[in-house]
């Protein structure tokens, strides 16, 4: 009976890995220490290096989990942050207000990086570079109608 954490890499053991990614907000080290039946991180990422379709797996699961961290913010952000004084009046509490500011702010920097295309500034850059390239060639086709229109034969 083998001892300790598993190190040969299989196909079952990365689609469980990928799956627990995919359905938590947790990060790799956390995972792998809740689960003796899960190889270290360090392993891990020797894997995502050895095999690129484990690593194309895994950036899959990090995606999804990115939209995870997005969906999660409108839970946070729901969340009532008021307290009842000594006099029974119902307060505000700017220390919860500011956590949520913060694990919102966290996760939608999360959301923005592991899925980019959907929740990060990439999508903006994509629309102005197509909008750029649209204008390209409408430049280009004008252009083409000027020189057109100014030939002249020698």
């Amino acid at each position: 009976m083998a001892i300790g954490r598993p190190t040969i890499y299989n196909e079952a053991l990365a689609d469980k890995i990928c799956e627990l990614v995919a359905c938590t907000d947790e990060g790799l080290d956390h995972i792998c220490a809740q689960h003796d039946d899960l190889p270290d991180a360090s392993t891990v990422y020797q894997w995502r290096f050895k095999y690129p379709s484990f690593s194309q797996k895994y950036l899959q699961a990090k995606q999804l989990q990115g939209e995870m961290f997005a969906e999660g913010t409108i839970k946070i952000a729901k969340q009532k942050a008021t307290y009842f004084d000594s006099e029974g009046n119902e307060r505000v509490d700017a220390g919860h207000v500011a956590w949520q500011k913060l694990n919102v702010n966290t996760r939608q920097w999360h959301a923005s990086k592991l899925a980019p295309k959907i929740y990060g500034d990439q999508k903006q850059i994509e629309e102005l570079k197509n909008k750029n390239a649209e204008h390209d060639a409408e430049i280009k086709k004008l252009r083409t109608e000027l020189d057109a229109q100014n030939k002249k034969e020698y």
